[in-house]
């Protein structure tokens, strides 16, 4: 577990669990290792593996918080969780892969092809439908947040990573208004056979 992974967990599980936030935590690592044991990509070595590895610990927890709270009350913990996470480790790739000094749709299109290379994206079906300097729309397919929670029986979760999203986008390219058509939840998790994904640039 990185490190700014755990500044932001600790203070929700000190502020639910108190003082026993430490040995919670390190249940819940053992957890993740007989969850991760029981999906397919325990038995291979890819890069989608390790990914399916680190994910295995939010399965574990929230598993978990389910039996001490009632299940609306353990999403939100997850949210409080994940979605500052996720959104910090899509800003922190930016930097990573040279993305964050491009502008406008350069910008865009640069952290597209970093995705699809070293990250999300290579794990995923994606489909470019409309691409000129003031609109990008594609759509993901198989979507690996989706196969992952669905295998390991907590498929709500991948809501919060469509969550992710939202805010990682209106951070990372304030020039474009973020959609995803008539509603944010068109989205896999929300029972959709794809993802869309729409960027406007704002006038």
């Amino acid at each position: 577990m990185k490190l700014s992974e755990i500044r932001i967990i600790i203070p929700v599980f000190m502020r639910e669990l108190g003082l026993s936030w430490l040995p919670y935590l390190t249940k819940c690592q053992v957890e993740k290792r007989k969850i991760f044991g029981q999906t397919h990509w325990a038995r291979g070595t890819s890069i989608e593996s390790a990914f399916a590895r680190r994910l295995s610990l939010s399965t574990a927890i929230y598993r978990d918080l389910s039996k001490r709270f009632d299940s609306a009350n353990a999403l939100e913990l997850m949210r409080e969780i994940l979605v500052p996470i996720g959104t910090k480790e899509q800003l922190h790739n930016l930097d990573k892969w040279g993305v964050s000094q491009k502008k406008g749709m350069d910008k865009l299109l640069a952290f597209y092809d970093a995705m699809g290379k070293d990250g999300i994206g290579q794990f995923v079906q994606r489909t470019f439908t409309e691409k000129n300097d003031n609109v990008l729309r594609f759509e993901v397919r198989n979507c690996f947040f989706n196969r992952f929670y669905e295998e390991t029986g907590t498929p709500e979760l991948t809501q919060l990573f469509c969550e992710v999203g939202i805010e990682f986008f209106s951070q990372a390219f304030p020039e474009f208004k973020f959609h995803r058509g008539d509603s944010l939840e068109n989205t896999v998790a929300y029972g959709k056979d794809h993802c869309d994904f729409i960027f406007e640039r704002k006038s």
